[in-house]
Order: C-alpha cells, then structure tokens, then sequence
C-alpha cells in the first residue's frame, strides 16, 4: 500500500481546525469533528494541509482526485526538467598528441550532446612541478573545444598532484 504524506478524516487528531471548503473558500476554524460532518455531507474527504505552529490546515477534497491530479503534475515537472551529465576525461601531462585528440573529440561530442567536461591534470611525481607541461595541455585542450564549450572554471589546482577545470557547453 502507497503511504501518503496526508493525513486524512479520521485520522485527524486535532481537535479544532481552519477549514476550507473545495471551491478554495475559508470557512473558519471549525471543530474537527463538524468539519467531517460537512466534508461527508457532500461526499467528500478532510484533508489535512498543514501542522505548523499556527492553526492547523484542513481542506476538503476529493482525495482519490486530488492525489491523481497531484501525481500528474508531479509526472508532467519531471518530463520538463533537464538532467546535465558530467563527464570526466583525464590526462597526464605527458599525454601524446593522437591520444589527446582522442579525448577532445569525445569531448565535443559530450559537450554538443549538453554535458558539461570535467577537465582533470594528474601530475605525479616531478612532473608536477613543471606546471608549463600542465599549463600547455590544458591549453590545447581549451583551444580545440573554443566552439563547442566555454571555461565556467578554470584549472585550478586541487591536492598534490590533481587539477581540475569544468568546461560547460556554449549557448544555442
């Protein structure tokens, strides 16, 4: 069985709530019980909104309604919104050209499908103090993608031997 976050009828224990009705007009705050008197004379659920620390919140509804309309539009948000990939690609500052231009051309790929790059340098060892081999790659790399991505942030060194940047697609 679906728990639902909604506590509706008898399973209300306040004992007086604000009400409103279903055409989204304030009845009052009411007892709890007449409110259920009311909600059941037209056929009709409680529904409690809010337990806050004002009055609390009742609506009456049809609840089999309103849960399939609320589902709806949850349904109806998801299919709108839009998820952005990262992708990750990695090197070595000693990377060879063919094997770079490997990477960048995934790279296009990913960023014309609108996924944003994660741009990561490792330099282990003494390479890592010879920061002109890193800052060269990372050169090339950004100047092959300047039609397809833009630096949202730029390498950056982030422990002993990583650095990183993000490139995110431009904007059609």
């Amino acid at each position: 069985m679906n728990q639902s976050k909604y506590i509706i009828n008898e399973g209300i224990k306040e004992k007086s709530l604000m009400v409103i009705d279903e055409l989204g007009e304030k009845l009052g705050e009411m007892d709890t019980e007449k409110a259920l008197e009311l909600a059941y004379s037209k056929n009709l659920d409680l529904v409690l909104f809010s337990k806050g620390e004002g009055k609390p919140v009742a609506k009456i509804v049809d609840y089999n309604k309103f849960m399939y309309e609320s589902k709806k539009k949850a349904k109806e948000s998801k299919k709108n919104q839009t998820v952005v990939k990262n992708k990750e690609i990695k090197v070595k500052p000693t990377i060879g050209d063919h094997d770079l231009n490997v990477r960048i051309e995934n790279a296009k790929k990913w960023l014309n499908c609108g996924d944003r790059i994660r741009f990561v340098v490792l330099a282990y060892g003494r390479i890592g103090t010879k920061t002109e081999l890193i800052d060269e790659i990372y050169l090339k790399f950004i100047n092959a993608l300047a039609d397809h991505g833009v630096v949202q942030k730029p390498l950056k060194r982030i422990s002993a031997v990583q650095y990183e940047s993000i490139i995110i697609p431009n904007k059609k």
